[in-house]
């Protein structure tokens, strides 16, 4: 009889319970922040993602990999960014 407290394993599922690839809302979800940040983080390139058409699918394995690498120091977001890049490309 099969343990009812492991999740199944579907084609999309690991050995582990979790999924292989989330979409943005879900992968936000995991690493504890806001869609808005996740997909900052996605357009900065610092979360590696997959395309399917139009949807967004973001590796488990790279959620392990921005946690390893210990993430970013400060996100920043619209005019703070620019203001800053402006600041460095003077320096």
């Amino acid at each position: 009889m099969p343990n009812p407290t492991t999740a199944p394993q579907t084609a999309l599922t690991q050995p582990l319970g979790h999924p292989v690839a989330y979409n943005i809302a879900q992968a936000a979800r995991v690493l504890g922040i806001g869609e808005r940040t996740m997909r900052y983080l996605i357009r900065a390139g610092q979360i590696r993602v997959a395309r399917v058409g139009r949807r967004i699918l973001v590796p488990h394995s790279a959620l392990v990999e921005f946690v390893e690498q210990g993430g970013v120091e400060q996100v920043l977001y619209g005019h703070v960014a620019v203001r800053k890049a402006r600041v460095e490309a003077l320096a």
